[in-house]
């Protein structure tokens, strides 16, 4: 069985691929890893909300690391940081959870292969409205929409919960309507899973403020976590990891 690092964000793309890496690829996880940047304009890096992926990783109950770069160079940074991450956790694997962008999937394959470990992406390249019903129908991950920049997205989308098929019907509804991707790869939306079969019977409910811009963009900023025993009647697929 291999062992794999994660790039994690705590947001539903990095965290399906975390799923998919353990129940289809049978690898094991041995680190979720944040890299944190000063920059709001990070290519590789998304920085919404990501101090709470540490309450994932608790409860998932697989070792956390964040480490701050300073985003002066960042594809050498995050080469570094990568490769001694790699090194301290004897780790064959890079999961990312990168679905569109060519230069994230170029950068982390190339850093990938400098190292000599393999670089799984399991989103990559598949149609975005499959993704957004595979996270969420066959995966069972439930997400909060924690900011929402794209046209069509109400004041109502933010801080709402996605975890059923009308919810995804919606957001798809809303990405044909205005033209954006549906699993949010252009920044059109951010994501917080609450969630997942690897909760251990455990949901997240983020505690936070909510902010509305006149412009017609949003964001909630998460306060707090609690952390509570989940609904035996929500349902939660994968169960077999």
């Amino acid at each position: 069985m291999g062992r794999f690092v994660a790039l994690y964000t705590g947001g539903k793309d990095s965290h399906t691929a975390v799923l998919i890496a353990m129940k289809e690829y049978r690898f094991e996880p041995v680190l979720l890893l944040t890299i944190s940047t000063p920059k709001d304009d990070s290519y590789l890096l998304h920085t919404v909300n990501i101090r709470w992926a540490k309450i994932h990783a608790s409860i998932m109950g697989i070792p956390f690391e964040e480490i701050t770069i300073s985003g002066l160079d960042e594809d050498r940074e995050v080469q570094r940081v990568i490769e001694e991450i790699v090194a301290k956790y004897k780790a064959d694997a890079l999961v990312t959870g990168g679905i569109a962008s060519m230069y994230q999937k170029k950068r982390f394959d190339m850093f990938a292969r400098k190292i000599g470990i393999e670089h799984i992406a399991p989103l990559w390249g598949l149609d975005q409205e499959r993704v957004l019903r595979l996270e969420v129908l066959e995966y069972g991950v439930g997400f909060m929409i924690v900011a929402a920049m794209a046209m069509g997205f109400t004041e109502e989308w933010v801080g709402r919960i996605i975890k059923d098929e009308g919810d995804v019907e919606s957001i798809l509804k809303l990405a044909r309507k205005y033209s954006f991707s549906p699993v949010g790869e252009g920044g059109e939306y951010e994501s917080y899973v609450a969630l997942s079969p690897l909760f251990k019977g455990k949901i997240l409910v983020p505690l936070g403020e909510k902010v509305w811009f006149p412009s017609g963009w949003g964001y909630y900023a998460i306060k707090d976590v609690k952390v509570l025993d989940r609904d035996p009647t929500v349902s939660c697929r994968a169960k077999n990891i």
